[in-house]
Order: C-alpha cells, then structure tokens, then sequence
C-alpha cells in the first residue's frame, strides 16, 4: 500500500470517528513529521465517564504499523451535575489507568489493527472494546450528595430521586421477556425520507415505546414489509426512560460494524427518550467508506425531527454540540 493509500484510509477512519462522536470530538493537532495525530476526546457510556486520548498515525498505518495512543485523562461525565434538581452533586471518581492497563489496552489497540486493519473502523472499536474494559476496573458513580441547605426542615430539602448507580441491562429485543405477543397492534411507526448515494438507500422508521415488548413489537411490524426483511441492514437502536428515573438502552448493528451504537449515541445527544429508531439499508453495489455513517445518522435525525420525537431544545443544543470546534 502506498503512502498516498494510507493517508486516504486514516482521513476515511477520522471522517468515520468524526461522524460517529461529532466533529468537535476530533481535535487535529500539528506535528512536524509525515505522521498524524489528533486528539480523541470519546465518551464512554458503560463507564458514565469521557475520556481524552492523543492518538498518533504513522506514516506506514495502517499498511504496516498500528496506531500510538498516549492517556491524557478521563473525567465523569455527570460528575458535579444537577440530578433532578439543584443541590445534588456526584463526587468525582479517580479514573486513572494503572501500568498493567495500559498494557492491556497498548494490546488490545495492537490486535483490533491485526484483525480489523481492512475495515475504517479500527479505533472505533478500540474505544468499544476500552469502554468495556474499564467498566469492570474503574469504580462506578457514586450515588448523589445533597449540598448543605440552611433550612434543613423545608419541603424542598427532601432529597430528589437519583438516577441508577448501577448499570442498566436492556432486555434484548430478541429475547423471550420481550415477546410481542402480549400485545394487541404494535406502536404507530413513522417512516422518514429515504436518502439515496450511488444506489444505496437509508430509510428510518422512528415509534414510541415503553417497554421491551413495544420495541419487539416494531421490529416485527417493520420485518412483515418483505422489503424491508430482505434490506441488507436494518439498524436498531432504542432508549427508555424506566419508572424509577434511570434509562434502559440497547442497538442492534444488524452486521454493520459501529453503526447501532452510534444510533444509540444519537439519541443520547438529542435527549430522545421512549424512543426506538430502526434504520433499513438497501446495498446498492458500491461500498460509500464513512459516508454510509454519516447517512445512517442523517435518516435517522430527520424522521425524529419531522415525527416530532424531539424538541425544539433538544435540536438546539445538539447543533451547537455539534458545530463547537
């Protein structure tokens, strides 16, 4: 592979990581040499923490070497926020990595290049496999603290309910617990435009739910559609708000490598909640590179938006995430 081969497949990688945690997530840096760096600034969600890493591109990847990363640091991304209501806070967790972490994860950084060296996806899946990781390392949140009030008797010191300091399992939606027949008809599903490149078409169909059973329930409404059963991806991603204030959340990449997580992460951006958003794929016999991210993302925006499943605010505060540099 030459060098001009390399340099296309890292701009293609960080288009794709551009796409997938938003453009400001992507901090290019200037180096004085053939290699590349930027820094990551990547969420990750299991670990409710963000972290911040420099990632450097050798000349030769990825042909023949792999990428460098260097740890700048992680912080909790709830950390000292506002739970429900002024006068909560979350005490901060030290999320540091050890020597023998940062082995691990030199490793694993190593591997996911070795097998997945053909794929733009290489580092995307390195933050996945890191997010998981550290989940089982670092400590979890802790539970809320009330500040001090001077007027401990009043009705509003009584404290608010937290959010789960524990991880949320979601019922998959193909398990038994989640068996659509239980109901009646399935939720009103909306179908967006269908946005088309080079013959592949992205379509999005967005339906509020409830339960695991409603998403199950949309699935097997959408798969009665020949065409879209027979599509060579259908996308899931679902988010939930439980009675007790936590979120129940889960995606479906249906074979596309990254693309139900970043489904899942979209959701989160815009704040939809009883919400599940199925994108279809048809394949149209050119591979798009990082651009089937980017219209996977957009079918799904606009049929949230045209159906009304997210709000005026919520749109606002997403573009202006999205446009900060």
């Amino acid at each position: 592979m030459s060098v001009s081969d390399n340099w296309q497949r890292q701009q293609d990688e960080i288009v794709a990581l551009q796409a997938i945690f938003g453009e400001s997530a992507v901090e290019m840096c200037e180096t004085a040499g053939p290699q590349r760096s930027f820094v990551l600034h990547a969420p990750l969600d299991m670990c409710e923490a963000r972290a911040s890493i420099h990632i450097y591109l050798p000349e030769t990847y990825p042909s023949a070497d792999p990428p460098i990363f260097e740890w700048i640091g992680a912080y909790d991304s709830n950390a000292d926020s506002v739970v429900d209501k002024p006068g909560y806070v979350i005490p901060r967790r030290q999320l540091v990595l050890s020597k023998d972490m940062c082995g691990d994860i030199e490793n694993e950084l190593r591997r996911a290049w070795m097998e997945d060296m053909c794929c733009d996806v290489v580092i995307f899946t390195w933050i996945t496999w890191l997010d998981t990781y550290l989940t089982e390392l670092w400590p979890r949140p802790a539970a809320p603290i009330p500040l001090p009030r001077d007027d401990s008797n009043s009705a509003s010191s009584v404290p608010a309910a937290s959010k789960c300091t524990e991880p949320i399992h979601a019922t998959h939606v193909d398990s038994p617990l989640a068996d659509a027949s239980v109901r009646e008809s399935a939720p009103n599903i909306f179908t967006g435009t269908a946005l088309e490149m080079k013959k592949s078409v992205f379509v999005a169909h967005v339906a509020q739910v409830y339960s695991g059973e409603d998403v199950q329930a949309v699935r097997d409404e959408l798969m009665r559609d020949k065409k879209i059963a027979q599509a060579t991806h259908n996308i899931l991603a679902y988010r939930i708000r439980l009675d007790n204030g936590s979120i129940c959340q889960d995606n479906d990449d249906d074979g596309e490598t990254a693309a139900g997580k970043r489904l899942g992460h979209l959701l989160q951006l815009v704040e939809a909640e009883n919400v599940v958003v199925v994108v279809t794929r048809w394949f149209g016999g050119t591979h798009l590179g990082p651009d089937r991210f980017k219209l996977i993302n957009n079918a799904a925006r606009q049929a949230l938006e045209a159906g009304g499943f997210i709000d005026e605010q919520a749109k606002s505060t997403t573009s202006k995430k999205t446009n900060r540099k």
